[in-house]
């Protein structure tokens, strides 16, 4: 199997891609997520698709409200219906994550349905979670 250099992996990754990926050193399983942007600088901010919603966020209406439901008949890799936790923008190298993709520890899995994506992004361009500097990087349009 022919290897992609890296640069070119870098070229797939955009808003909307869904990712797998065994490279966070603090979770001791493969995390889903989504990118929500990439700067001008190539940090790929992205928020973690999560199997239940953390109950220590219950009665906290601001981060509920940005709780995304993801169904598994909408996005077949999951093994159920998830939710996308979209309160706190993570963020990783563009061409980090393009070599844990090329050494097999991450890999794009599938896109966010436009309609999810484009209802997602609207939440969090409205919501006061995110920054303008987070919301100008990350979110505008």
């Amino acid at each position: 199997m022919m290897e992609l250099p890296t640069s070119l992996i870098e070229h797939t990754i955009h808003r909307g891609s869904i990712i797998h990926s065994y490279g966070f050193t603090d979770i001791d399983h493969g995390k889903f997520f989504v990118v929500i942007g990439v700067s001008d600088n190539c940090l790929v901010g992205f928020f973690f698709i999560n199997s239940a919603i953390n109950r220590m966020i219950f009665g906290k209406q601001r981060l509920l409200d940005m709780q995304y439901p993801m169904r598994q008949a909408d996005y077949p890799f999951l093994r159920y219906d998830s939710f996308l936790c979209a309160t706190n923008i993570m963020t990783i190298e563009k061409s980090a994550l393009a070599a844990d993709i090329a050494g097999g520890t991450a890999s794009i899995v599938g896109e966010m349905q436009a309609a999810h994506l484009s209802e997602m992004l609207s939440a969090a361009r409205n919501s006061d979670l995110f920054t303008d500097f987070e919301k100008a990087t990350f979110l505008s349009e």
